[in-house]
């Protein structure tokens, strides 16, 4: 039902709206460009789908797997993630307004250049990730693995990441990435190691 519903988007410029597809498989469709208000995926499946440039209003995405699709340059406002599985993503350029991550599994995206405004990551993976020249605006993040995550030119400025695991970042040389961010105590031994201070046991 799924696939015929976005071909027929497709074929007549529609957009989806108030929909709930439920166990859907789709593989190697192009999507890009659609257009989807209050739609709702539940536990489906994208195997190399393009997504790219689409936007989504108001929508649901629910223990879904989408790794390793393209969901390039996708604009999201009020939409919820959740037990979503991504790993590998191609999140580049993408938009976020007040929308919340949950539980999700994305380790390894690519989210270059992508904006972030007023949105919610919790109990998320983003290991390996890289958010390269990101914005990061009004972001909450509580409880997600940010381990070896790449914030080159991304300012975490306002951000309080002290719940969060963060071993083997990427920062430029001068870690000016980091002014104004908010961690823990014990995270500090491994931004200490950025700067190549060595504590003594």
């Amino acid at each position: 039902m799924l696939e015929e519903h976005l071909l027929r988007a497709r074929q007549e410029e529609e957009r989806l709206t108030k929909e709930t597809y439920e166990g859907e498989t789709l593989t190697g469709l192009d999507l890009s460009g659609l257009e989807f208000h209050t739609v709702t995926f539940h536990k489906c499946r994208f195997i190399g789908c393009d997504f790219s440039n689409c936007s989504f209003w108001e929508s649901r995405w629910e223990g879904c797997d989408f790794s390793n699709c393209s969901l390039s340059g996708v604009y999201w406002k009020d939409c919820r993630l959740s037990e979503c599985k991504g790993e590998g993503a191609d999140l580049r350029d993408s938009r976020w307004k007040s929308s919340c991550l949950s539980a999700c599994r994305l380790a390894m995206v690519n989210a270059s250049q992508s904006h972030w405004d007023s949105c919610r990551w919790e109990g998320c993976d983003f290991r390996l990730a890289i958010f390269q020249s990101c914005s990061l605006k009004k972001l909450t993040a509580l409880d997600c693995g940010l381990s070896q995550v790449t914030f080159f030119r991304t300012r975490l400025d306002g951000l309080d990441l002290s719940t969060c695991t963060l071993e083997g970042l990427t920062l430029s040389q001068s870690l000016g990435e980091l002014k104004g961010l908010t961690i823990a105590p014990h995270q500090a031994e491994n931004l200490i190691k950025l700067l190549g201070v060595k504590i003594r046991s």
